[in-house]
């Protein structure tokens, strides 16, 4: 029963940190930033990439609000609908 237990708690450890190296990875070289900008262009067509890039930082920064910020999801709390 132990060996079981003891597998079990082993396979859950090598799961969890093989997915979070695999969330942290970046396959392509390209960051987060890079990859949401043509997403942000398309909702806002006319911003440059410069605006686009202040406007994100802002809402990840949480500036001239309470909260730590509307893109941050190291908070304890889920993402704009609490999933």
């Amino acid at each position: 029963m132990k060996k079981i237990g003891l597998g079990i708690i082993a396979l859950v450890l090598v799961m969890g940190i093989g997915t979070s190296v695999y969330a942290a990875s970046n396959d392509d070289g390209q960051s987060w930033f890079e990859n949401m900008l043509p997403f942000a262009k398309q909702m806002h067509p006319d911003l440059t990439d410069s605006q686009v890039k202040d406007m994100v930082n802002h809402c990840r920064s949480g500036q001239g609000t309470n909260t730590s910020g509307m893109m941050d999801r190291t908070s304890g709390r889920g993402g704009m609908m609490n999933f």
